[in-house]
């Protein structure tokens, strides 16, 4: 119990979070080796679905293996996206290795923060299991997980599969301690084109003012203009805020944010985004009970056709594929996120990455961990890749390159076409210390959003938060 009394502190905050993080929480629904690579990089390697070299992106060896070994994981058996590409790959794996024997332990995504948190403090971790960047450190300064790097570094080819930048959120102090599954956008813009036009709007909005203008419009007609459903937490800070504060901020600044370089939450333009985006709240441009639904219940008021649009991550483009009515699929589109006339961020700059991974509880040994390891390759890599390409996603690794346009859905084909020039940029939640990003900026944009706390107020907190753990 030594180890879990170092993580208890974090375990309580986390017990407060009942959500996941966007980029991986959606992903059930959808949804580099080296972590200094650029994130954006990836950006421009997986796009056209191609790797940089046909032969690494061949599959390692994964039969013949034997074990046990016990999974703790979130994909739905009959769900959309990640899930439809982690089961095809874990059942290949199966009848290639009639000796392993898997423990599958599901929870659903809007539950298994709050179960994750519950296995740690009772010491009951399984052997496998998905966690979110921010909880690395936790996990691997109490002994809880092994690193992985030294498995990737033995096995080049297994390393070589993976596009550049897809380990950033999965390393803790320069070493990779969790292998990606997806890597991709945590905010684009979904809207209903044929509500557009009846509101009198032409196209998607190219400026935050149009955005703004283009509300203005939709709420006089009686639609909502923007879905939002903020009751776990994450979804308005993760999903939507990040983006919008990259109009304000850049890398630079978040980098020495992170690092306790200089920059602040309490700096001013951290502060205006804020302000910005506690704007359409105030304006009425988001349903009034945005705090009291979640994801699925956001989904329903798009599909019904209640609201014009939402932001959301890239896996709810495979979401709206599987679950959307036909009439309201023909008629959804995408943008990227607005730019802020006067700030130095562009509509291209988006907060994206892996943001979830899979790591090993420490201590799995022998045929045991050839048999983890072995599984690993198989559901983030290979068929894996190009599988996520069919069903509206991009994995973390490099695809086989056979994959073309023509047999992706049109809305995920168009998702392709925008993320070729996106700027990825870090996940706040997913690279800040758990009680920051995960704590206190979740929890204090679900009160900027409710018009309980003032922009001032919320970035002195976050700061607060901060410094306490520079410490």
């Amino acid at each position: 119990m030594g180890k879990i009394r170092k993580v208890l502190a974090a375990v309580l905050v986390f017990t407060m979070i009942l959500a996941l993080c966007a980029c991986g929480k959606a992903s059930t629904n959808s949804n580099s080796a080296n972590g200094a690579a650029s994130a954006n990089d990836s950006a421009k390697e997986t796009t056209n679905g191609k790797a940089a070299d046909g032969a690494a992106a061949e599959t390692t060896k994964t039969d013949g293996v034997s074990g046990s070994f016990s999974l703790f994981h979130f994909f739905e058996k009959e769900g959309a996206g990640t899930s439809i590409a982690f089961w095809s790959a874990a059942d290949k794996y199966q009848k290639a290795n009639t000796g392993v024997s898997i423990d599958y332990q599901f929870t659903d995504s809007d539950n298994y923060e709050e179960k994750l948190t519950t296995l740690m403090a009772g010491n009951e971790l399984p052997d496998v299991f998905l966690t979110k960047g921010d909880m690395l450190g936790t996990l691997a300064d109490a002994g809880l997980i092994d690193p992985l790097d030294k498995y990737l570094k033995e096995d080049v080819e297994w390393a070589a599969n993976y596009v550049d930048g897809a380990f950033s959120d999965c390393t803790y102090n320069d070493t990779e301690w969790g292998i990606p599954f997806q890597m991709q956008a945590n905010c684009i813009g979904v809207y209903n084109e044929e509500i557009f036009k009846e509101c009198g709007i032409s196209a998607w909005p190219e400026t935050w003012d149009e955005l703004l203008s283009a509300c203005a419009k939709i709420k006089a007609v009686g639609y909502t203009p923007i879905a939002m459903g903020n009751k776990d937490q994450w979804l308005a800070e993760s999903a939507v805020f990040n983006t919008y504060a990259y109009k304000y901020v850049d890398n630079t600044w978040f980098d020495s944010l992170k690092n306790n370089k200089g920059a602040k939450f309490t700096d001013d333009k951290f502060v205006a985004a804020l302000t910005g985006f506690k704007a359409i709240a105030d304006a009425g441009y988001l349903n009034s009970d945005v705090n009291s639904i979640n994801q699925d219940e956001m989904y329903s008021l798009y599909y019904n056709k209640k609201a014009a649009m939402f932001f959301n991550g890239a896996w709810s483009i495979g979401t709206v594929i599987a679950n959307a009515p036909a009439e309201v699929l023909s008629n959804t589109h995408l943008g990227l996120m607005p730019a802020v006339t006067g700030q130095s961020g562009t509509k291209f700059d988006t907060a994206a990455g892996a943001g979830w991974n899979y790591v090993i509880k420490a201590g799995l040994k022998g045929d045991n961990l050839k048999a983890a390891l072995a599984f690993l390759k198989q559901v983030t890599t290979g068929e894996y890749a190009d599988e996520a390409l069919l069903n509206g996603f991009f994995s973390a690794a490099k695809s086989s390159g056979k994959v073309d346009e023509s047999q992706m859905k049109p809305l995920f084909a168009e998702y392709v076409k925008l993320e070729a020039d996106m700027n990825f940029l870090p996940i706040f939640d997913c690279q800040l210390p758990a009680e920051v990003g995960s704590g206190v900026l979740y929890a204090d944009t679900q009160q900027l959003i409710a018009g309980t706390l003032e922009p001032k107020d919320m970035a002195a907190d976050c700061q607060s938060a901060m410094e306490a753990n520079y410490k």
